[in-house]
């Protein structure tokens, strides 16, 4: 009888790790009802490794996979890439991030951070922004992780449609839908025609 709630115990426990990978050990504890070390005890049985080491995994794997973008030049660390699929990034918030001597992060962090992941999840050699709806829904705070993930919706063309959404834990704080424009060649007289 006690297996068969450890069994049950641990296929929950794989599904909220397959369902959000940087859940903290301290939050499957809550989700699950049972004790912090009863969680790392089930990680340790099942070979799934601390949050830290995930990340890392993911971080490397997903840096392979990119090609619209170097991996510096994406705002936040990139976490997850399926190309033309989906990706997924977390901002790490900075004392500079803030807003007029406030603990609010400026908006144009959290774009950025949306935007690049945007264009990092085209599999293309060059990607730019042709247009953007964006809304806000909640602030942002200093010390706080920014998690963003990308969807690709529609593409006809040159021309895919991303959203991302933007979240601290459960709470979503932006929403985007971009249309990016992969470019094959960098050409000046070119570039205007195959944004438009």
């Amino acid at each position: 009888m006690r297996s068969e709630g450890r069994k049950q115990r641990h296929v929950k426990l794989v599904r909220l790790i397959e369902s959000n990978p940087m859940m903290t050990d301290e939050e499957i504890s809550s989700k699950l009802s049972v004790s912090l070390s009863t969680v790392r005890l089930d990680r340790g049985l099942l070979g799934i490794p601390e949050l830290r080491e995930r990340m890392r995994a993911m971080a490397e794997q997903a840096a392979s996979r990119l090609k619209s973008l170097r991996d510096d030049e994406v705002v936040g660390e990139l976490l997850g890439l399926e190309p033309n699929l989906w990706a997924l990034s977390m901002l790490s918030t900075t004392p500079e991030m803030a807003f007029r001597q406030t603990d609010m992060v400026g908006d144009y962090h959290i774009y950025t951070q949306a935007a690049s992941l945007a264009i990092a999840t085209i599999e293309a050699e060059m990607v730019v922004v042709a247009t953007a709806r964006l809304k806000y829904c909640q602030p942002a705070h200093i010390g706080e992780k920014i998690v963003a993930r990308s969807k690709v919706g529609t593409h006809k063309g040159n021309k895919y449609v991303v959203s991302v959404h933007s979240q601290i834990g459960e709470r979503e704080i932006f929403v985007g839908r971009f249309v990016v424009a992969a470019i094959e060649a960098y050409n000046k007289e070119k570039l205007g025609d195959e944004i438009c």
